[in-house]
């Protein structure tokens, strides 16, 4: 049994999350956990109640076998939501795109909690709609697409939808040998990175056989690409270092370049996640 961890709080994005959550509980056995972070006031606390039992209601009506459990935290919205669920399966916030500014003032929080927590996060855009597009993975020269790679392949199957794999290259900078500068061609870089996508297509297809299985080749910064293929895609899915908020806005981490653009779900995978739900069923 999965178990899903929601961040609500009863605005346009949480209720978009919900019911995404609502349609992923109605398809498996879940048990999902109704988190509201309040502050100490008695007016916060009345306002959660109402909150989450107007959630519990709509998730119990959607999916009628589902287990749901309420609970009030007090403290920093990432920090408690991470620290909660890190014995889950699954944590799911809403997140309205196009405001970076505003979230940064706000301190982030769908940022900070793709990079602090150990579970996979789902971001859900305010007014999302499903409409059977391709879960789209972005494939990384390193292992930290690994684990995400497995999480888009088993949500693929769960949702009968396609899988669309991503990975993108740029022409490596010339090193040196000496006085001599030491480079591949376009030719040998790109075969270089054919082998990267065709070993992550070899991993779905002895795993997942009946897969419908997309493929693309991107020359392009790793954001780029897959923001491409954002409003053709019912997930975007990537993996994590967990470098850090910090780290991740100095070296121009994928994830918040993506994050505020995205025109779906976006699912932020940290290595060392659950490699593949398909094979523990």
């Amino acid at each position: 049994m999965e178990r899903i961890v929601l961040g609500y709080d009863g605005s346009p994005a949480s209720v978009s999350a919900l019911s995404w959550v609502a349609a992923r509980a109605g398809r498996e056995v879940a048990s999902v956990g109704l988190v509201n972070v309040v502050g100490r006031s008695a007016k916060d606390r009345a306002s959660a109640l109402d909150q989450l039992a107007h959630a519990e209601e709509f998730l119990r009506e959607r999916a009628p076998g589902v287990g749901v459990e309420l609970h009030r935290l007090e403290g920093g919205t990432p920090e408690s939501l991470a620290d909660f669920a890190a014995d889950t399966d699954l944590l799911v916030i809403g997140i309205n795109p196009g405001h970076p500014i505003r979230a940064a003032m706000a301190g982030a929080m769908p940022l900070r909690l793709s990079t602090t927590a150990r579970v996979p996060v789902v971001m859900v855009p305010a007014a999302w709609v499903d409409l059977g597009e391709p879960v789209t993975i972005g494939i990384s020269d390193d292992d930290s697409s690994s684990a995400a790679l497995a999480f888009a392949a088993a949500e693929a199957d769960a949702t009968r939808s396609a899988i669309r794999l991503v990975h993108a290259w740029l022409m490596p900078t010339p090193s040196f040998a000496g006085t001599t500068a030491l480079a591949l061609t376009p030719d040998a870089a790109m075969a270089e990175h054919r082998g990267t996508l065709d070993a992550a297509m070899s991993w779905v297809t002895e795993r997942y056989p009946r897969l419908e299985l997309q493929s693309e080749l991107v020359r392009d910064s790793q954001s780029a690409a897959l923001l491409r293929y954002g409003a053709r895609s019912s997930m975007l899915v990537m993996g994590t270092h967990h470098r850090g908020v910090l780290a991740g806005s100095l070296l121009g981490s994928v994830v918040q370049e993506v994050l505020w653009r995205a025109e779906c779900p976006v699912a932020v995978v940290p290595r060392g996640a659950a490699e593949s739900r398909h094979e523990e069923d």
